[in-house]
Parts: structure tokens; C-alpha cells; sequence
């Protein structure tokens, strides 16, 4: 007597994994042609459906390392950025600093000037009063 028959009166229901009734099929196999056996009543569905399934974790495992790769390079970039970033408030400052050494060079340059005036006119002056008229 199978486990799957009576029970008290009764026979018990095998259920499949997927949640459904388990039915009688015959097998098709050479080794045991017409053989009945207990099968999903969605078998050739449920094979697809479980391919396709293997088929999308496969899929996802391959988004989900592109996806990481993609942080990975998300990241370099972002780095990079910032490399410039600071590489260009350098090159600002610098130039402000140039910037400020220029009109200090400017101002000196004219205070040499005004004051080589100054002292030039203040000579002449006093050459003319010692000249005699």
C-alpha cells in the first residue's frame, strides 16, 4: 500500500512545491514508458516558469556587479572632481597672490617715480636760488 492512500477511510492529498494538488501523470521517459507518477499539475509551465526565474537571478547577479562597478566608478569620478576642485581654488589663489605682487610692484614703481620727481624738482630749486640772477 503507498503512502498517498487510505488513511482511515480516506486517501491524502500530496501537494507539489508549488503550492498546488499533485496529479497522476504518465511518464514518457524510455526507461518507463506510460508509468503513472505524481506530478505538478503545472509542469511544463512551472519548468518555464522556473527557468525563467533562473534566468532573471542570473540577469540580477549581473545588474547588481555592473551596478557595484558603477559605484565603484561613481566614486573615481567623485574623487576626481574634487581633485580639481582643489586644484583649481589653488590656481585662484595663486593668481590673486600674483594679482596683489603685481599692483604692489605698481604702487612702488610709481612712489619711486613720484619721489625721484620730488627730490629731482626740489634740486633744481635749490640750484636756482644759489645761481645769482
Amino acid at each position: 500500500m503507498s503512502s498517498s492512500s487510505v488513511s482511515s477511510g480516506r486517501t491524502l492529498k500530496r501537494k507539489c512545491l508549488c503550492g498546488d494538488e499533485a496529479v497522476m501523470k504518465p511518464s514518457g521517459t524510455d526507461l518507463n514508458p506510460g508509468r503513472r507518477f505524481l506530478g505538478c499539475p503545472k509542469y511544463p509551465k512551472a519548468k518555464l516558469i522556473e527557468d525563467k526565474a533562473n534566468e532573471y537571478e542570473k540577469k540580477a547577479t549581473e545588474y547588481e556587479s555592473k551596478a557595484k562597478e558603477f559605484d565603484n566608478m561613481t566614486e573615481v569620478y567623485e574623487w576626481r572632481i574634487k581633485e580639481m576642485k582643489r586644484v583649481e581654488r589653488k590656481k585662484i589663489k595663486e593668481a590673486g597672490t600674483m594679482e596683489r605682487i603685481f599692483w604692489m610692484k605698481l604702487l612702488v614703481a610709481l612712489l619711486v617715480l613720484v619721489g625721484g620727481c620730488i627730490l629731482f624738482n626740489y634740486g633744481v630749486r635749490e640750484e636756482r636760488i644759489a645761481l645769482p640772477r
